[in-house]
């Protein structure tokens, strides 16, 4: 997956505005009714995306002379989240020409656990004075490193195809920008593994605390009423702490790491039975939805 892919796939996604408002569920059978106010949790995988290799010519002390490469690799890792959703009540402004009514549908936040994981490999190309290759070694060090965070985000919604769960559309596009803050609790290693130590650029690891604006796109199915699920992808666009022009790249060794979440997140808004009762009359119920909406 190309940095590129990302960067488009998110200006064109932010172009769009929300299509309409989140309907609440009218009565069924039973007259149950959704809440504005649900759970959501959510899994998935992570990814550390690397930066180029890194090339060079060899420098140490005993005047030794040759080729470098410093070569990361992003490997998979795993997140898990709980949390809860909120959709606002007000409707928002209609703009009639877009037939949308407001940019933000509901807002989340959650705390959760994730890993990253990755490896750093170099490897010496020793040569002679014919620029000959004579001797090659190499030495790598791998790291894991174990989050845990919180995370706030605003989303808006844009509905897609004309089936329904009750009111609602079933299949949308969700997409939000977000804050969350990390801090590693269990910190990988530092150096390489069997005491390789010929290291040939300077050693840079990312502070126990990070803070970053991330940015997620998903696509939305909803299973009924309450319930609705989410598969979608999330990553960090600028990272506030610490700051690197921008750049939203993990320091680790010598080189840098991008995150990238792949999530299936699931969305339970909470179920109630209208205060007329399960057998009211249906004016009675339409009554109870109004004065919960302060109308």
């Amino acid at each position: 997956m190309k940095v590129q892919f990302f960067i488009l796939f998110s200006a064109l996604s932010f172009s769009f505005f929300s299509q309409g408002g989140f309907k609440k569920g009218t009565k069924g059978n039973d007259y149950i009714m959704v809440t504005n106010d649900g759970i959501q949790f959510a899994v998935g995988a992570t990814y550390l995306m690397p930066s180029k290799p890194i090339n060079g010519i060899i420098t140490d002390n005993t005047g030794a002379r040759g080729d470098f490469e410093i070569k990361p690799e992003g490997k998979i890792g795993f997140f898990a989240e709980f949390g809860m959703v909120h959709f606002p009540k007000w409707k928002g402004i209609p703009i009639k020409p877009l037939k949308k009514s407001r940019i933000m549908d509901y807002v989340d936040w959650g705390f959760g656990y994730r890993q990253y994981s990755g490896t750093e490999t170099t490897r010496l190309d020793y040569k002679n004075a014919l620029g000959q290759i004579i001797l090659t070694q190499t030495g790598s060090g791998e790291f894991k490193n174990g989050y845990v965070f919180g995370q706030f985000a605003a989303h808006t919604l844009l509905y897609v195809g004309k089936k329904k769960i009750d009111k609602a559309r079933k299949y949308f596009i969700d997409q939000s920008l977000g804050f969350n803050f990390d801090y590693n609790l269990f910190q990988g290693t530092k150096v390489y593994d069997n005491n390789f130590t010929q290291y040939q650029a300077e050693l840079k690891f990312q502070k126990p605390f990070m803070a970053q604006v991330h940015y997620s796109l998903g696509f939305g199915i909803r299973l009924n009423r309450a319930w609705m699920m989410i598969p979608g992808v999330q990553l960090p666009v600028v990272g506030i702490y610490q700051w690197n022009g921008f750049n939203a790249r993990m320091n680790w060794f010598s080189s840098q790491y991008w995150p990238v979440q792949v999530q299936l997140k699931f969305m339970k808004l909470f179920e109630r039975t209208p205060k007329c009762g399960a057998y009211g009359d249906p004016s009675d119920s339409e009554f109870d939805k109004k004065s919960r909406m302060g109308n």
